[in-house]
């Protein structure tokens, strides 16, 4: 067995379980996800920044934009009112700042978002409901 055949049989069951746990997820959990993959997009969009690995970058921020391209739409004005407007808000605050162009001030900016996202992802989290 090579190590290559152990990183891929590694990736395909953290992928299973990744599945899993979304098949049998209710929608506060299915938010919980995509704010866990949101972060760890994030994390691998800036250490491959940092690494000036733009390949992996462009791709990573392409993912985390797709995520909180999600959660934005997912938001319901009607029933939320003003949180979902400061949500929306905070969402594309967020989204230009992973966009920003590549340079001196991009890693900043990312590091920035991803802050702005990880203390909603902590208010999510505090809120959840009861097992």
């Amino acid at each position: 067995m090579t190590f290559q055949s152990n990183i891929r049989r590694a990736s395909s069951y953290q992928s299973i379980q990744k599945n899993s746990r979304v098949l049998s997820a209710n929608p506060y959990d299915l938010v919980a996800v995509l704010f866990a993959e949101l972060r760890d997009s994030l994390d691998v969009m800036i250490e491959s920044a940092r690494r000036k690995d733009h390949g992996k970058m462009f791709e990573y921020r392409a993912r985390a934009l797709s995520i909180l391209n999600g959660l934005d739409e997912s938001l319901d004005f009607e029933a939320a009112g003003d949180l979902a407007q400061t949500l929306h808000a905070i969402y594309t605050e967020a989204g230009r700042r992973i966009q920003a162009e590549i340079g001196a001030s991009f890693i900043e900016r990312a590091e920035s978002a991803r802050e702005m996202l990880h203390e909603i992802e902590k208010a999510w989290m505090a809120i959840a409901p009861s097992r």
